[in-house]
């Protein structure tokens, strides 16, 4: 990170076993033992923090890292429910590969959160979803999130019958409860159209069989384990 003015993307107490692991090895905790290193800072990422202290999340947070909530990925491992209220407004939106429905993965954090009586509404989450792009901007130096000369020009055009009126104020309401991925009529990469009036103009058969060739890849290490 420090050669190269880089960042760092790293799971941190995704299981407690992680954090027992790093008392058992090293007689600290997982943040501390981050700081002594030096890896923590305004680009590093801490991904799940399931069962990250009060203290730990004070540290991380004076470091302004970024924490990355992936609710899907917490309830299929079964490993717990990360402290999201503690986490302040620099925490973003993953899936942990367990897919890439951002739709669903904000839903998901909206009900886990509502079930857990964390106190976080439908425009916490929604502000949760635009970080994403304010984290990568910061990350890439590119300008994402909006329309203005010199910006990335990625966009994504929605298609959506509203059953209700519209509006800046109820726009996160709309997230959770009406909008979903169906709803994707056009997405746009550095001015290009990848998909179109639904239709994409990548070579999906290509890519799913590079797919299943790095899948087996994958099988064949894990079974030397």
């Amino acid at each position: 990170m420090q050669e190269f003015d880089a960042g760092l993307h790293i799971h941190v107490a995704e299981d407690l076993c992680d954090v027992e692991d790093a008392h058992e090895k090293y007689g600290t905790g997982v943040v501390e033992r981050l700081a002594s290193r030096g890896a923590l800072s305004p680009m590093t990422i801490l991904a799940h923090g399931t069962h990250l202290s009060d203290s730990e999340i004070e540290q991380a947070r004076a470091a302004g890292v970024w924490f990355a909530h992936n609710p899907r990925s917490n309830m299929n491992n079964q490993v717990g429910y990360a402290p999201v209220a503690k986490f302040g407004e620099r925490i973003v939106l993953g899936t942990d590969g367990i897919g890439g429905d951002m739709f669903e993965e904000a839903r998901t954090a909206f009900f886990k959160g509502r079930d857990e009586k964390t106190g976080l509404e439908a425009n916490d989450w929604l502000r949760a979803l635009a970080n994403n792009q304010r984290m990568a901007s910061a990350a890439f130096g590119v300008d994402l999130g909006s329309l203005s000369v010199g910006a990335a020009a990625d966009l994504v055009v929605l298609d959506y019958n509203s059953p209700t009126p519209l509006t800046s104020e109820n726009l996160a309401w709309h997230l959770m409860f009406g909008l979903t991925s169906s709803c994707v009529q056009s997405v746009m990469v550095a001015g290009r159209f990848i998909v179109r009036d639904r239709v994409s103009a990548l070579d999906h058969e290509d890519i799913y069989a590079e797919a299943r060739k790095a899948s087996e890849k994958l099988w064949a290490k894990l079974r030397e384990l």
